[in-house]
């Protein structure tokens, strides 16, 4: 049985080398032989800061899949780990797969249900394995929560509210805008799997969306209503603030867990009763020493560049998939497929 898997990264900008590389240089079985870029800038970059040795770079409008056959290391390549823009995801993709190398590929997985179908079927006409990167399930304090759901320890979830505030002064993409509804089609992903993960298929029932006087593929606000399997779901996305947090908030009967995304953090407040004034007073301190010891134990690895968010977990299981042949559900294009499905109702329901 191999014991190496090579792997090449296509796409050197941030999410390659904060995410990718840097997860893929935790695993013991993997190689990275080689990085793919149509930017000379990002591959001299990437190439130097992690001593990657072979390098293609890529020409636009030039046949992908003659570019990568004729690369001088491809048939050393095991598998791909694609971090490019989403409208480059399908051709990346179907090129590969054609080429028969193990594919996992960045969040959201496809722009359409279409491109999903053609390509799942292509994976397994190839008999190759077609991952996403799915990677917050996966997050350490995502993992506790995903146990409590699963043990209804709590009993069943009554519902779940997605807050997400997104300041446009932060490093952002520059093709965003190009986007169906701009940074909602970039992020979302996030909100979408955990939803199915935990409750079932989302069923998307209204959505309304405020835009500015200019108007771009991004709006203002965004508000979502939906369930996912028989539960409630609430998703409020603000666009257009000062600071960037996400919240993933469960409730249960007597218990409310809160996931910060950005910190890696849950908090688990309990029912404040008659919400007198001693019940507001202790459940504040509750919360404040949770998020403070989470704070703590994460604002190091956070500056570090050690805090993957999961990135690590799902190249690992991507990994052992190739080496073993057992796969693991939760990465798979089926479950990409049905983000992607997800995200474009909403599109559709906005753009009414």
């Amino acid at each position: 049985m191999k014991e190496m898997v090579n792997v090449c990264i296509i796409g050197a900008g941030n999410i390659s080398n904060s995410r990718h590389i840097p997860a893929l240089k935790k695993l013991k079985n993997v190689k990275i032989i080689g990085a793919i870029s149509n930017r000379q800038k990002n591959l001299d970059k990437t190439l130097k800061k992690w001593k990657i040795p072979n390098q293609l770079l890529l020409t636009d409008g030039k046949d992908l899949k003659k570019q990568l056959e004729s690369c001088p290391f491809w048939k050393e390549v095991d598998a791909v780990v694609i971090g490019t823009p989403p409208k480059q995801h399908y051709p990346l993709v179907k090129a590969c797969l054609e080429l028969k190398k193990h594919t996992l590929v960045e969040k959201p997985m496809m722009m359409n249900k279409e491109e999903c179908d053609e390509l799942i079927s292509l994976a397994k006409k190839q008999k190759k394995q077609f991952c996403v990167m799915h990677n917050f399930q996966y997050a350490k304090q995502m993992l506790k929560l995903n146990e409590i759901i699963e043990s209804k320890k709590y009993g069943e979830i009554v519902s779940i509210t997605e807050v997400q505030f997104t300041n446009r002064n932060r490093r952002l993409p520059e093709w965003y805008n190009d986007l169906p509804l701009g940074l909602f089609f970039d992020e979302a992903a996030h909100f979408i799997y955990l939803l199915q993960k935990h409750c079932g298929k989302l069923e998307i029932e209204e959505c309304h969306a405020v835009y500015d006087t200019v108007k771009e593929a991004t709006p203002i606000t965004l508000n979502v209503d939906a369930k996912a399997g028989t539960v409630p779901v609430h998703m409020m996305l603000n666009f257009n603030t000062p600071i960037c947090e996400w919240y993933y908030m469960v409730s249960f009967k007597e218990v409310l867990y809160i996931y910060d995304f950005f910190k890696d953090i849950l908090i688990k407040v309990p029912t404040d009763n008659e919400h007198l004034g001693k019940d507001i007073l202790k459940n504040s301190f509750t919360y404040t020493r949770q998020y403070w010891w989470g704070f703590i134990k994460n604002g190091f690895k956070m500056i570090s560049g050690n805090l993957l968010y999961g990135h690590n977990v799902v190249l690992g299981k991507f990994v052992d998939g190739i080496l073993t042949g057992k796969y693991d559900s939760s990465i798979q294009a089926e479950k990409g497929r049905e983000t992607v499905i997800s995200m474009n109702d909403i599109v559709d329901k906005v753009n009414k």
